[in-house]
């Protein structure tokens, strides 16, 4: 096996990576291809399998597990990442790598070879636990294989290679869908995740970073427990507007608070209690979380809005979401230069003030009823906002967090983002369900608009009603939203008071404390 290259992340320590100029230059090549690869394929596989789930429940049957096929993974997902980040601080970035994507391939071939919708589903935990840990993985590695200047860039090709994914992922499907079938969306996951896998093996850091002190012992399994109790439990508290929400809701704070007393002062938490609540990192992620609720529950039902609102047919309508990802991919390519000349901490700031003003944009413009151009204008500003203060956000997690903790705090950061993607598909779509139901009593009329046939109820075409109960629903959803991400400015409140203290501390203060505050107050790398 290869000697683990020297990661010339550390710009801090010589002059190797000071130099480089490109997140493509030769001494980091291998390893941005390898990371990007696994960025496509996680992309990819998103939207390749929601497209492919009529013909999954066409050929196995059992439609009432389908839409187990989509939450099963992102439920495991979510806690494998936390996994993942602690084994990274413990054994590296290369080893951690190496099964995650093995996991990965090994839960897609499963998956690709399904007979029935119950083994499906099996497979799709598999794939889950191998789909969270590369992610945790890739993330921390580029904060420990790019040199300290070049994490915001790199951070940005990340998030234009999951852009580019996101609108041609579903050319891709329909292609394979239509020349093969859906066991290829699986099977195309061997060859990339097999380049991935050869170039990381030979490019990322083998070994745990220099300092770490996060012991090899087990991993808690009863803080795990905790940790899918509060997933699971914040899920549902969003997915139903209801009382039960409130019991939700109150079973997976306890969870919370329970796994946090079980983690505070042990230096192999899974989830360290400064990672999610002390300033500035835990605010940072929360704040992003709260963005996240609300761009994404804005984002997502835009489709539905468009066909069973606007009358749009429905496979032209997919494509509206491209104008939300292209904003993120264009806010994450400023943001990245932005920093050049900003402090993360501005920038990330910058970014959320973007965000709900947009989101309200949006539904004040499907309440008038103005035309699609000017909804998917606003969505793609919603976008850019949520794409400068994602980006910028990573970066500043990574100037923030020792090395040492660096797959800990980067893991714990992405759980709490993953929990606002959760909470903002189930919040959006409650609150469009609630106002359909409310002014049709019956949600199930929608699926008639959207199969292009008239709603009838005693001998009267309800269509219009329907649609027009569509659009007021998006409408509210994005309006809810837009007060979600408001609240994202409390935690940035706190992550700026942390920029305070780092500033105002004596010259002589600590190198960690005067990390901080170029971290939080200077441009990367000043």
């Amino acid at each position: 096996m290869r000697s683990s290259p020297t990661p010339p992340a550390d710009a801090e320590t010589g002059a190797a990576g000071d130099r480089l100029t490109s997140v493509f230059a030769p001494e980091l090549r291998a390893a941005m291809v390898s990371l990007l690869t696994i960025v496509a394929l996680g992309a990819f596989e998103g939207l390749a399998v929601a497209a492919a789930l009529p013909q999954v429940a066409g050929d196995l049957g059992g439609v009432d597990l389908l839409p187990w096929v989509l939450t099963t993974y992102l439920l495991v997902a979510g806690v494998a990442t936390v996994v993942a980040g602690a084994l990274v601080d413990r054994h590296g970035v290369r080893p951690v790598f190496r099964w995650s994507v093995v996991v990965f391939v090994l839960g897609a071939v499963l998956a690709s070879v399904a007979p029935s919708m119950e083994f499906l589903v099996a497979a799709r935990v598999l794939h889950g636990i191998g789909g969270g840990a590369t992610n945790a993985t890739a993330l921390a590695a580029v904060g420990l294989v790019f040199p300290r200047h070049l994490v915001g860039r790199a951070f940005a090709v990340n998030a234009t290679v999951w852009g580019v994914m996101s609108v041609a992922g579903p050319g891709i499907a329909a292609g394979l869908l239509l020349v093969a079938s859906w066991r290829w969306i699986f099977l195309v996951n061997i060859p990339l995740g097999a380049l991935a896998l050869w170039l990381g093996n030979r490019s990322l850091p083998a070994d745990p970073p220099a300092g770490a002190t996060a012991g090899r012992g087990r991993i808690d399994l009863v803080a795990l427990a905790l940790l899918t109790v509060f997933s699971v439990g914040s899920l549902v508290a969003f997915d139903q507007l209801a009382w039960s929400s409130l019991v939700a809701l109150a079973i997976a704070l306890a969870a919370g608070a329970a796994v946090m007393r079980r983690m505070r002062g042990r230096p192999d938490a899974l989830v360290a209690p400064r990672h999610v609540l002390s300033a500035p990192l835990g605010p940072l992620a929360w704040a992003i979380a709260l963005l996240l609720i609300g761009g994404i529950g804005t984002q997502l039902y835009v489709p539905l809005y468009v066909s069973a609102g606007r009358g749009v047919d429905a496979a032209v309508a997919a494509w509206s979401v491209m104008f939300f990802t292209l904003g993120w991919t264009t806010g994450a390519q400023v943001s990245s230069r932005l920093m050049d000349t900003r402090g993360p901490q501005q920038v990330t700031t910058l970014g959320a003030t973007v965000v709900a003003p947009a989101c309200a944009l949006v539904a004040t413009v499907a309440f008038l009823g103005a035309p699609l151009w000017v909804v998917f204008a606003a969505l793609t500003v919603a976008g850019f906002g949520m794409g400068t203060s994602t980006n910028s956000a990573l970066t500043l997690l990574r100037l923030l967090a020792p090395d040492e903790e660096l797959g800990r705090a980067t893991a714990a950061h992405q759980y709490i983002r993953s929990q606002g993607f959760a909470g903002g598909s189930a919040l959006g779509g409650a609150v469009l369900l609630l106002v359909v139901a409310t002014q049709t009593g019956d949600v199930e009329a929608v699926r008639g608009l959207l199969a292009g046939e008239g709603v009838m109820q005693g001998g009267v075409d309800l269509g219009a009603s329907v649609a027009a109960a569509v659009r007021d629903g998006f409408a509210t959803a994005a309006l809810v939203c837009a007060g979600v991400a408001v609240l994202a400015h409390l935690p940035l409140r706190a992550v700026r008071r942390a920029a305070r203290r780092a500033e105002g501390e004596a010259p002589d203060a600590s190198d960690a404390s005067a990390g901080q505050d170029a971290a939080l107050g200077s441009p990367q790398g000043g």
